[in-house]
């Protein structure tokens, strides 16, 4: 049976595509690809916007390669979602005032295109109240938070008061109003004395959890005014009820520490958090906190003490280029301590353990600064590599081989090795007369050289960058001629191909690509060049021709791109006039995969649907399958919880609640309480670890996928419910029962999302298909490409659509708070499209790759929605269309025209 999410991640290996307008090649490498898991970098607005490193049409798309681990890391500044306020509190009042004076807010904006979220009716009871005080703060809304929870902390008594106030001094902690947070810690200490005196003492017996977690809150505020010993005995108070968090609070209390003068209380503030992260299997943040130890021992000159906690990383790091850093930080450490032997010995390391690294090369920088003997074709090498890193250590390579050559002679053991780095290193350089003359005598004096194929491969190469195409392809043809059983023959001819393709000459590409499929059928080049012909004698308007080519696809290979090859092939028999024959390839496609892209676009030709003008995604609800083919599916969780105890054999009532050792595991009930003090990041690396535990166990990961949902952690509730279904015997997600669907395609932050949606002119569903794709609904995401928050807004981008929605005194930070970044994502999805007559298929390239480049494509490829999106020459911007459009159909079945209002969802 399908696996779940191989369905799902049916995506893009290695294809060319072809242009009939601009004959351009795209050559796509992207591997595996699991629907949502990634944030994906946004890009500049093209127009209005001044020039930056990060400007759409830059490059700026990763190599993300998808696993269950996100790519996205979070933000030390997103704890609390937002970074302190760079205005001054007004005059605050006594610790013991009733309620603080309330500071300045965010930044105010002037009126904006998009409208506020719905306002939410006056809850009626106090724990409603105090629910949406909560919400409030989560959403980054922390003025109308604090106006709540004061109004509540003065009307009413008992625990929720408690709560409040509690919560309060969060709110100001979390725009940095630090006397304010204290005065409600004060109040909140004076009122727990004072209930537990009265008649409500084992009601509030309770809440003692809540004075230790406010010590730590407390010890925030204090450093936050700069009284270290203060802060120091709160977070003391707070690690004796909560031992394991040194883990996570040790570089704040080891700065207390230091400001105080204290080295010793530092150091162990460290080594015993590292201990901790050791005992927990976490050696990511072992290491990370011992770097930490050995910076502050750099930076009190105690060189040789960091150069022994470097040793301490080495001991159990097991990733070379990551040891290489280390050893060339230990270096610098032995050798600001004296030690000069010990820094060479060190660096020496590093050149050996990961020569192709970038610390390699810092390595041998000192090791050459300081006259070091050193292996001359090693030196040659490693400034080759790290000239590929962008070092632009090119020349230095050049030296190196140059020299190694004249010691060693023709006879050296790695002279013909030498002689292609040498001719790299020319071709790194743009001397490519040069390269071609190294690697010519590369191939008349060393044929019998591992390197020989390759040698072959960098002089086409070099040809084709001195300008002489012609000559480039005749070598690739020749080497692949005379040379058919080398591994690198259908290679030669495959770029022989794309540079046959590059010049426009079609006919020569074709000639290529046909003797790589005859000549060798067993390389992966094979079918990528079939599947270029056939997608460019489409093109062409060679309707016979592009049939035969992917039927020659389905038969020699049916498993590459079987869902590309199955939805062109239907296209290339319509052109063609046979009906019938596409109607046949659409629905064989459509039954088998209706939910991945290719399956969703068969499913609108069936339908009749025009893929242009953006139609796909405006029609999605004549395509969507339905909700569930679950007879009887109501969308309770009691439906959902018969089917999965009839699937895993156990009773229905005990599959809400989390196995005995997953419920007692320390990092869920460490993650609870670091999400409670606002420590997200480290609350959710806590519970990944709890996650990564017992991903393994289904009954776990459904209890699991509730409880993050609960906590509001809803990136974890969505991979473990995505797990569980890929376990499930469920074909496709809508063989399973609805509710555990929802919680693979959630509707989390429905408050602020619908409204900016509709404000905007945008479908609700649309928007929630695109954050799903960007950050899985995890509002510290923060990508590779520095794009943050739910919709991932790079920082240029923020700033820009600050000045447009009127926020004076915006900084990067606020990008992070809910309420900004989903009014920031709409507003910015709305404007592409606009600047894009329209379009929504462009509309989300832009939003991905930058609107600039979205223009460019849509010209070269014309109206077709589908053509647009197969010709797009980077990889990223495919893939990211192809995942929110998946999404949209799962969004479509679940929630449909009328679900945003009457679905449930957190």
């Amino acid at each position: 049976m399908m696996n779940f999410y191989n369905r799902l991640s049916r995506s893009e290996r290695l294809v060319l595509w072809a242009s009939v307008a601009t004959v351009a090649v795209v050559l796509v490498l992207t591997g595996l690809h699991i629907t949502g898991i990634f944030p994906r970098p946004m890009a500049t607005p093209a127009a209005s916007m001044p020039p930056s490193p990060n400007a759409p049409d830059q490059g700026r798309q990763g190599t993300l390669m998808p696993t269950f681990t996100p790519t996205a890391v979070l933000s030390t500044a997103v704890a609390a979602a937002a970074a302190t306020s760079t205005a001054s509190p007004v005059a605050t009042q006594a610790a013991t005032a009733a309620i603080p004076v309330e500071p300045p807010a965010e930044p105010t904006p002037t009126p904006a295109p998009s409208s506020p979220p719905t306002p939410t009716p006056t809850p009626a009871s106090p724990a409603e109240r105090l629910a949406e005080s909560l919400r409030l703060h989560r959403y980054g809304d922390y003025a109308a938070a604090r106006a709540q929870l004061s109004s509540l902390a003065a009307e009413i008594t008992g625990t929720i008061r408690l709560q409040a106030r509690y919560h309060l001094s969060k709110a100001y902690l979390a725009e940095g109003y630090y006397q304010e947070a204290l005065a409600a810690l004060d109040q909140l200490d004076q009122e727990f004395e004072l209930a537990l005196a009265s008649q409500a003492s084992a009601g509030v017996a309770g809440q003692e959890d809540l004075r230790h977690k406010a010590e730590y809150l407390r010890a925030q505020a204090y450093q936050g005014l700069g009284d270290n010993p203060q802060a120091i005995a709160a977070y003391q108070r707070f690690l004796d009820a909560y031992p394991d968090a040194v883990e996570w609070i040790a570089s704040d209390l080891a700065r207390a520490y230091l400001a105080v003068g204290n080295l010793a209380e530092a150091v162990a503030t460290y080594r015993g958090a590292a201990d901790t992260a050791a005992r927990r299997g976490d050696v990511v943040h072992q290491v990370g906190l011992l770097e930490s130890l050995a910076a502050v021992y750099s930076g009190q000159a105690r060189h040789q003490e960091a150069a022994a906690v470097y040793g301490d990383i080495l001991a159990v790091a097991r990733n070379a280029p990551y040891r290489a850093q280390i050893q060339y930080q230990a270096g610098l450490a032995l050798a600001n301590a004296g030690d000069e032997a010990g820094a060479i010995q060190a660096w020496q390391a590093a050149t050996q353990e990961a020569p192709a690294s970038r610390y390699a090369y810092y390595a041998l920088v000192e090791l050459v600064n300081r006259q070091v003997d050193f292996d001359l074709y090693l030196r040659g090498y490693i400034d080759l590599q790290a000239s590929l890193l962008g070092e632009n250590a090119w020349l230095p390579a050049v030296n190196a081989f140059q020299a190694y050559l004249e010691q060693a002679g023709p006879d050296g053991d790695r002279a013909d090795l030498a002689w292609l780095g040498l001719g790299q290193a020319y071709l790194g350089l743009g001397n490519y007369d040069a390269a071609i003359q190294a690697l010519d005598h590369l191939l008349a004096n060393y044929p019998a050289c591992s390197c020989y194929g390759q040698a072959w491969l960098d002089k086409a190469r070099a040809q084709a960058a001195a300008g002489d195409r012609v000559e480039a392809r005749r070598t690739y043809r020749t080497f692949a001629r005379e040379h058919a059983d080398h591994e690198l023959a259908p290679e030669a001819l495959w770029r022989s191909g794309l540079l046959a393709l590059e010049e426009g000459n079609r006919l020569e590409a074709a000639v290529d690509f046909l003797a790589l499929a005859d000549g060798f059928p067993d390389s992966s080049r094979a079918p990528a060049g079939l599947y270029a012909i056939g997608l460019g004698a489409y093109q062409e308007g060679l309707y016979a021709e592009s049939v035969a080519m992917f039927q020659r696809l389905q038969r020699d290979y049916p498993e590459y791109r079987w869902d590309a090859v199955a939805f062109w092939l239907g296209r290339a028999h319509q052109a063609a006039g046979s009906q019938a024959e596409a109607h046949a390839a659409w629905q064989t496609l459509h039954e088998r995969a209706p939910d991945i892209y290719y399956g969703i676009l068969a499913g609108a030709s069936l339908a009749q649907i025009p893929l242009a003008g953006g139609a796909l995604l405006d029609n999605m609800d004549h395509i969507a399958g339905p909700a569930s083919t679950l007879p009887g599916d109501d969308g309770s969780q009691a439906f959902a919880e018969a089917w999965l105890a009839r699937w895993l054999g156990v009773e229905p009532a005990s599959l809400s609640s989390l196995p005995e050792e997953a419920a007692q595991d320390p990092d869920l009930a460490l993650g609870r309480v670091l999400l409670d003090l606002d420590e997200r990041a480290a609350a959710l690396s806590a519970l990944e670890r709890f996650y990564n535990r017992h991903r393994d166990d289904p009954h776990a990961l459904y209890a699991m996928s509730l409880t993050f949902e609960a906590l509001g952690t809803y990136r974890l509730s969505l991979m473990a419910m995505a797990r569980l279904l890929e376990f499930s015997p469920a074909r496709l997600v809508e063989d399973a029962p609805i509710f555990l669907q929802r919680r693979a395609y959630p509707q989390p932050f429905r408050e602020l999302i619908a409204p900016e949606a509709q404000a905007n002119g945008l479908d609700p569903l649309l928007l929630y298909s695109l954050i799903r794709q960007e950050s899985l609904f995890e509002e510290g995401a923060i990508s590779v490409a520095a794009a943050q928050g739910l919709a991932q807004i790079i920082p240029d981008t923020g700033h820009w659509i600050a000045t447009q929605l009127g926020f004076p005194n915006y900084r990067n930070e606020l990008v992070y708070r809910p309420h900004i970044n989903v009014k920031f994502g709409a507003y910015y999805l709305r404007w592409v499209q606009d600047y894009l007559q329209g379009n929504p298929i462009s509309a989300l390239v832009g939003y991905n790759a930058g609107p600039s480049r979205s223009a460019r494509w849509r010209e070269a490829s014309g109206a077709d929605d589908a053509l647009f999106v197969e010709m797009l020459t980077l990889s990223e911007p495919r893939v990211y269309v192809q995942a929110v459009v998946a999404n949209l159909y799962h969004y479509t079945r679940l929630y449909g025209a009328q679900g945003m209002a009457a679905a449930p969802g957190p």
